[in-house]
């Protein structure tokens, strides 16, 4: 029995780093007879775009009159944030009610913070009456702690290479893991494009008898501007990559055959913002969560319709693929200031610079003062990993 959160959150997130899996959780909701199967769920995976996905789906539901639950991963701020009823993070007290009310189960079946954040965000959406539950996949999704559910619909915003140690090494491999949502009968919405990874999709679909479709990206018509159906969007500057993931929460919503009026799909998604995906912090300044191949190249992307020069301040982890991702940026930037950070699985400033022509600073936060101090008229961006830009929105917000 806990009497803080302080004290129940030591102890939960000492838990990080247990084993992957999904048989502890499977059997611990089991013993508690299977909570999840009263909710209404919608799940989506993919390697980069999910949070930004389920937001954005989160926000068309919210607008179109329904309560809806939101499970994400990691935070930024607090680890509240993780569980959200229309956009509003759970408060301390019942965080900490739902960590004492299933401590008893969580060390019985030896559960991961993970799976312990799961099974806390299940009890409390049922609590709480909503309409509808959106899962965001942690890793993978076969074996990711939320395919303990039978969702309404499921959606793969796309696959590439990331957490391969885990997933596997080809495309094809990782693309297995990720149609692990795919459940018998449930609809199946992607964006992907590669037609490797689409393959192992349809198959899955077709074994499982689950309808399959394929979300066309609208193409923009101006700097963020662009059509779905009949609705005209602007995003302003929430990020190029923002546009399928837009596409992708209209088709979710509109695969569930609700009622939401192109009115309530405008409002919605131009009204929604994700912290640290292309989020503007001051004028000229923005954080972003790009922490993979992909995710650089679409910050790239957006980065090149706004004004120079470009500078870009990046730290990441040591087991990611940082030196392609500073490789991309000396392509396009004109500075790259790299620094670190204070986390277990942080890379150093000087084994991330290698050998690049690169301006070394340690210190992220001064770093990040030179970093806004070289903006000029121009752009400056922070990213590296989404770990890092949690301490970095901090301080400039801060400041």
């Amino acid at each position: 029995m806990f009497n803080t959160i302080e004290a129940a959150l030591e102890v939960v997130e000492a838990r990080r780093n247990q084993v992957y899996g999904i048989d502890h959780l499977k059997a611990a909701l089991e013993a508690l007879g299977n909570p999840q199967d009263r909710l209404k769920f919608i799940h989506i995976g993919g390697t980069n775009g999910k949070g930004s996905t389920t937001n954005f789906t989160r926000a068309i539901l919210q607008e179109a009159g329904f309560r809806v639950g939101t499970f994400t991963s990691p935070h930024l701020i607090s680890h509240n944030d993780r569980i959200r009823i229309n956009d509003e993070p759970i408060i301390d007290a019942h965080l900490l009610f739902y960590i004492n009310q299933t401590e008893r189960i969580w060390e019985k079946f030896n559960l991961s913070m993970f799976e312990i954040d799961v099974l806390v965000s299940i009890l409390h959406f049922i609590d709480e009456g909503v309409n509808f539950v959106i899962f965001e996949v942690g890793l993978g999704g076969r074996l990711d702690a939320t395919n303990v559910i039978t969702p309404r619909v499921s959606a793969i915003t796309n696959v590439d290479y990331d957490h391969m140690a885990i997933l596997g090494n080809t495309l094809g491999e990782i693309a297995v893991e990720k149609a692990g949502i795919i459940k018998e009968g449930v609809p199946i919405l992607t964006t992907e494009k590669k037609q490797e990874v689409l393959d192992v999709f349809m198959d899955t679909a077709t074994n499982l008898n689950a309808p399959f479709k394929c979300v066309e990206i609208p193409e923009y018509t101006g700097m963020f501007d662009f059509k779905v159906g009949d609705v005209e969007i602007n995003l302003r500057n929430q990020g190029i990559y923002q546009i399928e993931n837009c596409a992708l929460a209209i088709a979710i919503v509109k695969s569930l055959d609700l009622f939401a009026s192109n009115r309530a799909i405008k409002t919605a998604v131009e009204s929604t913002h994700w912290a640290g995906r292309f989020e503007p912090l001051m004028e000229g300044v923005y954080v972003d969560g790009a922490h993979n191949r992909i995710g650089m190249k679409r910050m790239i992307e957006t980065l090149e319709r706004l004004p120079k020069p470009w500078t870009v301040v990046f730290s990441a982890l040591a087991d990611k693929d940082h030196h392609e991702m500073i490789e991309m940026l000396l392509e396009k930037v004109d500075t790259v200031i790299i620094t670190e950070f204070e986390f277990n699985r942080a890379a150093k400033a000087t084994e991330l610079a290698e050998d690049f022509d690169v301006v070394i600073i340690e210190d992220f936060k001064e770093a990040i003062d030179k970093g806004i101090e070289m903006r000029g008229e121009g752009t400056t961006v922070i990213t590296g990993s989404l770990y890092f830009i949690s301490d970095a929105r901090a301080y400039i917000l801060s400041k």
